[in-house]
């Protein structure tokens, strides 16, 4: 579909990011005009300086401040930014210049290498930020070693200039990076709560939320465990491709356990790689949402459930925790290794993501009571207005049938008609029988019915159908009133349309489907045209199936009606 392909594709230029922190283009504008201020603040020093100093730093001040306007320029326009760590190794090293120049005369010189490190920590990580730290450091005492041995002495409370660096540079690169970790949380979750609407159900709430975070995280397969208030779980898969299904089968009843057996309380992560590409490495690490402290208790649970999953790096997180059956969120990457910062930063998104999940399951819960009571009165009314004339009507051709004798040319036809209100009798008690109990649930709901429908195209139109299927179908009922409205159209389209005087209704069940097709002989010689049942594809697109005609050249038009067991 157009728009669906439109919207994720927008979807996917709001959640594509790198792993760094510094693939923001609004942060990165905002280092690139601190720079800038770093320039500025460096002439104004400059200016404060001896005649001798002053011409050749104003020189070099010049060179770094065309050096940090390009770099602004760059970003401010948009075009190709030059992301790369060399950028705060070299805004350092300027720095590192203009203290050597400026002696002991500019000490405000030494105290701006703590943006060098600024910058690194926000655009590439803690650990870039803590290496330019030490590299700035080690420079400053460097310099200021050479300086006063020039002079023939060492004065100790100059080294603590560059101290102060070694101990300032990390707090600044931590307190950095947490604020980029917290923006971004921020950033994401908002992002998520602006397009997942609750009142649109649980499966297009967590479609929202699973492709929103795999992208996000570089996932490969996510999976999402929603258990509906009252209900089953539903385990909901997607992939980097923003493919999305809810998986079913027992592929679904294995994950579901494995799923389960997670604590519920406890955010894990595990990695599993190859030394050497021979040697197996596994690290597995938990961390306890309530007590906020580091455990070991979901480690068995989790290497089971990466197993199954065949994840190199992965990411399980619980949430909706107060509710009996708490939810889980899994994701897992071929690419990324997933970290402990990644871990917090997840469990901090699900916080704000949690309620929208909640709200679904409980508008979805409501919907269906109040659906379950409507059908309910419904077929009470049912019984009152439609059963008891039925009833009348075959009590009266009851009593026709007695009065015709066995010489009667009309008693064989009398004696047809009073089966017919038979079968349409008890077709309709079953019917309000099962709208009046408020239940969509069934074992066996759709076979009969069709075949008391194919009986009766026999009898009536002359058509001889037959039902097959394949094995054993429990099926609910719901599901059984999706499908049987469109065999009853593809019986009547070939009565009304084709010659045929037989067809075919094959009924087969597969993992995550129930699929029906209608087969009709053709004449081989003269092949109908294409066309497009557009009722019974209408009604099938509506629950999410498809529709197939196939008229194949041995004389058979194939109709094949595909609908998810999850309609």
């Amino acid at each position: 579909m157009p728009g669906t392909d439109g919207n994720s594709n927008r979807q996917a230029r709001m959640y594509t990011t790198a792993a760094g922190a510094g693939s923001s283009p609004e942060l990165r504008r905002v280092l690139a005009n601190i720079r800038v201020l770093v320039a500025i603040v460096a002439a104004t020093e400059a200016m404060t300086l001896s005649v001798a100093t002053r011409p050749t730093m104003m020189l070099v001040v010049l060179g770094y401040a065309v050096w940090a306007g390009w770099l602004c320029w760059v970003e401010l326009n948009g075009l190709r930014s030059l992301r790369s760590p060399l950028t705060s190794w070299i805004d350092a090293a300027w720095i590192l210049l203009f203290a050597w120049l400026a002696g002991t005369q500019g000490t405000t010189y030494t105290l701006l290498l703590l943006f060098p490190v600024l910058f690194a920590a926000l655009s590439f990580g803690f650990l870039t930020g803590l290496a330019v730290s030490l590299f700035a450091a080690t420079g400053a005492t460097a310099e200021i070693m050479l300086r006063d041995l020039q002079v023939g002495k060492v004065a100790l409370e100059v080294i603590l200039q560059p101290l102060s660096i070694l101990i300032l540079g990390p707090l600044v690169a931590g307190l950095a990076r947490a604020g980029v970790r917290m923006n971004e949380q921020i950033t994401v979750a908002d992002r998520l709560l602006g397009e997942a609407d609750p009142r649109l159900g649980v499966k297009r709430v967590a479609k929202t939320l699973l492709q929103g975070l795999t992208r996000h995280f570089a996932a490969d397969p996510g999976l999402l465990m929603i258990w509906l208030p009252g209900g089953e779980a539903h385990l909901f898969r997607t992939d980097r491709g923003c493919d999305f299904s809810e998986v079913t089968g027992e592929l679904r009843s294995a994950l579901v356990d494995a799923l389960a057996a997670l604590p519920a309380n406890i955010a894990s992560m595990h990695h599993h790689t190859y030394l050497f590409g021979r040697i197996p490495l596994r690290y597995t690490s938990g961390f306890d949402l309530v007590r906020r402290t580091p455990t070991a208790a979901a480690r068995a649970a989790v290497q089971d459930l990466a197993d199954a999953l065949d994840a190199h790096s992965m990411l399980a997180i619980p949430l909706c925790r107060r509710g009996p059956h708490p939810c889980r969120l899994v994701l897992a990457s071929s690419q990324r290794r997933y970290r402990s910062h990644d871990a917090e930063l997840l469990a901090g998104i699900l916080d704000q993501l949690t309620p929208v999940i909640e709200n679904a399951g409980l508008l979805e819960r409501l919907a269906d009571e109040a659906m379950a009571t409507e059908r309910a009165r419904i077929g009470r009314d049912l019984h009152d207005t439609a059963i008891q004339p039925y009833l009348g009507l075959k009590y009266g051709i009851e009593a026709l049938a007695r009065k015709a004798g066995p010489d009667n040319p009309l008693r064989d036809d009398v004696q047809a008609l009073q089966q017919i209100a038979l079968e349409e009798l008890h077709t309709l008690r079953e019917l309000v029988s099962g709208m009046r109990d408020g239940s969509g649930n069934g074992d066996d709901a759709l076979l009969p019915a069709l075949r008391r429908q194919a009986k009766r195209f026999r009898e009536l139109f002359g058509i001889d159908v037959a039902v097959q299927c394949e094995g054993a179908i429990p099926m609910r009922r719901k599901l059984a009133a999706t499908i049987f409205p469109m065999v009853s159209e593809a019986l009547t389209n070939i009565r009304r349309h084709t010659p045929a005087t037989r067809s075919e209704i094959l009924v087969r069940n597969h993992d995550d489907a129930c699929v029906v097709n209608i087969r009709n002989p053709h004449d081989i010689q003269s092949p109908p045209q294409p066309f497009v049942p557009r009722s019974i594809v209408e009604r099938a697109e509506s629950v999410n199936g498809c529709v197939v005609v196939d008229i194949r050249r041995d004389g058979i038009t194939d109709l094949m009606i595909s609908i998810p067991k999850t309609a």
